[in-house]
């Protein structure tokens, strides 16, 4: 099991845009064994707002059919829209046990 996480940093003047987009984009988001989560970090460090969106997923082709299929045309429009002002980093975790 995998866990991808894409940390979107976002300025406030256009976070609840990008935020909607987000869900707009993903609410169709519907595979077999990948699952998939919005987050609002809480106590950031960065100024503007910090979303984390997570994808769960069994197999670590399905991470690259989703940045593929999903998450490119958010970054895609983030950069297109409001250029210079949301930032995303991703990374790939691999679970080892959970409790």
């Amino acid at each position: 099991m995998y866990l991808y996480n894409v940390t979107i940093i976002t300025e406030d003047d256009i976070r609840e845009i990008v935020r909607q987009y987000i869900e707009e984009h993903l609410k169709h988001y519907r595979e077999a064994t990948a699952s998939v989560a919005l987050l609002e970090l809480l106590d950031s460090p960065h100024e503007g707002t910090t979303y984390c969106l997570q994808l769960r997923a069994a197999h670590n082709e399905e991470i690259a059919l989703f940045q593929q299929q999903y998450l490119a045309p958010i970054q895609a429009f983030a950069n297109q829209q409001h250029t210079g002002k949301v930032l995303f980093f991703d990374s790939v975790m691999k679970y080892l046990s959970s409790y």
